[in-house]
């Protein structure tokens, strides 16, 4: 700050000083239409995060912490049908196989003992008795399972007694036909086959529930699938919904700081320095110092330039009485002169002009002193202004700092979500090999159909169950299809999700570049300071000059004076003083137009700045 103009001397020629013309006492602001930049909306936003970078860290780890849980959820539910497919459908061939297994060997022993009556032989009770061995054991295996009902366990202890009763019949007919009774024998195997095709009915109707089994259990894993499909579903969508969300907010505490400070720094780069910013309390902490960075550089700018405009107009106001003293003393010079031609007679003129003379140096020293003075002023007023625009660059430089760093953060952030979006690729290969073992699998049932075929009448039981077999494996092919289509899906959600972060680095570079505009702006500020302290130093160096001249003048002055009373021995000196002292106001009045010239100089300068 500067001291007010209070000393005796400047205090009276301020007092004495005229009046400058109205078009020199103000600079305003260049006439037009009222610039202010554009503000948020009034009403106030509640936000949990205090800073930018606090809300991207959040949001990104957010995201990342879901999609994982989704990728997670997604390999569990993969992992969880996969292991109730392969424990269901394994209990279920293997009932199967034992069905198939039990029809075959009682057919065979059916056959056997038929064979033997016909042909009596020992390899053929052998084969029989070793079919009803192997028989016996796979009921015990029937038995086994676990997952039998309790109808089915009924059926399996009436197939158990129905094979009994054969076989004691079969050894009885066996045991006439050893002592010759083979017509006896005949008649019993007769009378036993009607009880032969009820076994084989009633392994055909276990054979048949097993089967039915097999569909129930293919629409149990197929209403799981759908139940797991829809949960992922709700979780990409969550996960979409939270990505959609943590974008708008981001983007939105970006756009909005961001406009206004455009609107800030245009107004700054274009001079108008009225600018005033409001919600602040609205945004983040680095936009908020921003913020508050513009308002308090733009509130010292306002201050130097009304202390630069109010010391211009001092100057030209000094400059004035220095042209108004210029011309007293040059029509005093006019009076030394003519009184020179009349001497003799004008010698009281004479001295009368020189106390004028006298009186009007002292009163242009006076003036000197007071432009000097300003002179000071201006240069210690220069000197602040340089101060407060080299501070807010600094200010502004600290603030491009910290957006630098926001941007590493952002490019971090799509980096992680890149290197997910490759992580999903893995689930693509586990679908592949389900998709392979399903064709696998649909391969070894056609080749089962086919040896099915061949058996003929035999073979039909295997036959259905193998068309079941493929069913099934058909079954997981579309069901491993539609998992591939929904990690797709997933993953295309992940792409647009880098995208969004692509577009959050495109924001924080419009940042980057409004803070290098700003900066440039500031240059150009120190560079007209730099302009206006030239000027100054100009003003000061004109000031010398004229207090140099104005002691030269008054020497002349006071050598007339002392020389007065011997007017007509030294008129030749007085002659000499007239003419030295018409040089000194030429050259005083030279001065007094470079002050003038120099002070519409600063005031050009300042009347570039609005305030």
């Amino acid at each position: 700050m500067t001291a007010p103009f209070s000393s005796g001397s400047q205090g009276a020629a301020l007092a004495t000083a005229p009046e400058p013309p109205a078009a020199q006492q103000r600079i305003g602001p260049i006439p037009g239409p009222e610039r202010r930049p554009p503000g948020p909306r009034q009403r106030r936003r509640f936000s949990p995060f205090r800073t930018l970078q606090e809300q991207l860290w959040v949001f990104g780890i957010s995201l990342c912490v879901l999609i994982l849980a989704g990728a997670a959820f997604s390999w569990f539910t993969i992992d969880r049908i996969v292991h109730n497919a392969e424990s269901q459908l394994g209990s279920l061939q293997q009932s199967s196989e034992i069905g198939t297994s039990l029809e075959s060997l009682i057919l065979g022993q059916m056959n056997a003992g038929e064979r033997y009556l016909l042909s009596p032989s020992p390899a053929v009770e052998q084969s029989f008795a070793q079919q009803g061995r192997e028989a016996h054991q796979q009921r015990r295996r029937y038995r086994d399972l676990r997952n039998l009902s309790v109808s089915e366990q009924q059926e399996v202890a009436a197939i158990d007694e129905l094979h009994s009763q054969i076989e004691v019949e079969y050894a009885l007919a066996h045991a006439q036909a050893d002592v010759g009774d083979r017509d006896g024998a005949l008649r019993r195997v007769a009378a036993v086959r009607p009880r032969t095709e009820q076994l084989q009915s009633a392994i055909r109707r276990v054979s048949a529930r097993q089967a039915q089994k097999v569909t129930t259990t293919l629409q149990q894993l197929r209403d799981d699938a759908w139940k797991r499909k829809a949960l992922l579903l709700g979780l990409s969508l969550s996960v979409g919904l939270l990505a959609l969300v943590a974008v708008r907010a981001t983007v939105r505490s970006i756009t909005l700081p961001m406009a206004q400070l455009m609107g800030s720094a245009e107004m700054l780069g274009a001079g108008d320095l009225r600018l005033q910013q409001t919600g602040r309390a609205e945004m983040k902490r680095e936009f908020a110092a921003l913020s508050g960075a513009f308002d308090g550089m733009a509130a010292k700018l306002r201050h130097i330039v009304g202390q630069t405009v109010t010391t211009a107009e001092r100057i030209s106001a000094f400059a004035s009485d220095l042209s108004s003293i210029s011309e007293e003393v040059a029509a005093s010079s006019g009076e030394v002169a003519t009184a020179m031609v009349g001497i003799a007679s004008g010698a009281e003129s004479q001295s009368h002009g020189l106390q004028a003379a006298q009186d009007a140096l002292g009163e242009m020293k006076r003036g000197a002193g007071e432009i000097s003075n300003a002179s000071v002023m201006v240069s210690a007023l220069s000197e602040q202004i340089y101060v407060v625009a080299a501070g807010s660059r600094k200010e502004v430089s600290i603030a491009l700092q910290r957006l630098l760093e926001i941007r590493e953060v952002v490019q971090m952030s799509a980096n992680q979500v890149t290197e997910l979006e490759q992580t999903s690729a893995q689930i693509d290969r586990f679908v592949e090999t389900i998709t392979g073992i399903a064709r696998q699998t649909n391969l070894l049932a056609l080749n089962a159909a086919i040896e099915a075929a061949r058996a003929g009448e035999h073979g039909r039981g295997f036959a259905v169950v193998a068309e079941e077999v493929r069913k099934l494996a058909e079954g997981s092919a579309r069901a491993a299809q539609e998992v591939a289509q929904n990690v797709g899906a997933i993953r295309s959600r992940i792409t647009g999700v880098v995208g969004t972060m692509a577009q959050g680095q495109t924001k924080v570079a419009d940042v980057e570049h409004v803070s290098m505009g700003a900066d440039s702006a500031l240059e150009q500020i120190l560079a007209a300071v730099d302009g206006v302290r030239l000027a100054a130093g100009q003003v000061q160096e004109a000031v010398e000059r004229n207090r140099s001249a104005m002691d030269g003048v008054e020497a002349a002055v006071a050598e007339v004076a002392s020389t007065s009373e011997s007017h007509a021995a030294s008129a030749e000196e007085v002659s000499a003083a007239a003419e030295e002292q018409s040089a000194a106001t030429q050259e005083m009045s030279a001065s007094s137009a470079e002050l003038l010239h120099a002070a519409q100089q600063m005031r050009d300068l300042v009347s570039e700045f609005r305030t």
